[in-house]
């Protein structure tokens, strides 16, 4: 019988930084804290201001499952360390220091923001005067636009075995023909999982989500899943179609459940098809 041990760090916690009154994540702290074994059980989370022991600012949460998130109170902006502690089956906890950072929301938000800077930054080099500060760049609330792009720089999908109704096992990798090596692949019982190997990769591009969307179509269907999708879009777009050529090439499709594809998958399915017909 394995020995029970304690959590274990597997990825640096970045500083988490929110607004106030500006949602926040959640995010999955069992991105970054697990249990070595399965032997040393499921990982519990609790979090606290660090070395007093005092709550978390009004608004913001630790759930014993390890989801991280809220919407921060007024009157709540600074910067405190919190201690973020991981307990499981064995008698010594996992403790990890992090800063939260919690910024006053502005008032104003210019859609035209950063064209605006950018056109001040620009004059200013041009006359030989001093730049703008960048304060009001570093604290303003992240837009949508902006959210989507760390999604696609970020990205990630899970595809799940629907019948598989047992919780998510121990990451097991996989190593599968013509995997990016940007990427991981993690066999976890019930449902295969892709993500960066490293975050801020400036060498991973969208074309490496997509090629291990596609991997991870093909692996899904050789084991003849009924699945779901979950994940970066442009990554479930590619898988999707994925799953639609090897259907069309073995003629035994595949079940997905709640998906429907629009009109782009659809249009970038046909045009895939057409481009494999031989030229008469």
């Amino acid at each position: 019988m394995a020995e029970l041990q304690a959590p274990v760090l597997i990825k640096p916690l970045p500083p988490l930084v929110l607004f106030e009154g500006k949602e926040f994540g959640p995010i999955d702290l069992g991105q970054y804290i697990e249990s070595p074994n399965e032997e040393s059980g499921r990982v519990k989370y609790y979090a606290e201001i660090d070395g007093t022991g005092d709550e978390l600012p009004r608004q913001v949460v630790c759930s014993v499952e390890g989801l991280f998130g809220g919407k921060p109170a007024k009157g709540t902006k600074g910067t405190v360390k919190i201690a973020i502690i991981a307990e499981n089956q064995s008698l010594e906890a996992l403790v990890v220091r992090v800063d939260l950072i919690i910024n006053e929301l502005p008032a104003v938000e210019d859609p035209l923001f950063f064209a605006n800077m950018k056109a001040q930054v620009w004059d200013a080099l041009g006359k030989n005067l001093p730049v703008p500060s960048a304060n009001d760049t570093l604290t303003r609330p992240i837009t949508s636009a902006e959210v989507y792009y760390l999604m696609q720089r970020f990205g990630s999908m899970t595809i799940w075995d629907v019948y598989n109704l047992e919780t998510p096992g121990p990451k097991v990798p996989l190593a599968l023909p013509d995997m990016s090596k940007h990427y991981d692949i993690f066999d976890r019982g019930s449902c295969i999982v892709g993500a960066p190997k490293s975050l801020f990769s400036y060498e991973r591009t969208l074309n490496d989500a997509l090629q291990t969307a596609r991997v991870m179509a093909r692996e899904v269907y050789k084991r003849g899943w009924t699945i779901e999708f979950g994940g970066f879009n442009k990554m479930v777009r590619a898988a999707w179609i994925e799953l639609q050529v090897l259907s069309d090439k073995f003629n035994k499709p595949i079940e997905i459940m709640h998906y429907t594809p629009s009109g782009r998958d659809l249009k970038i399915y046909e045009a895939r098809v057409e481009a494999s017909r031989p030229t008469p």
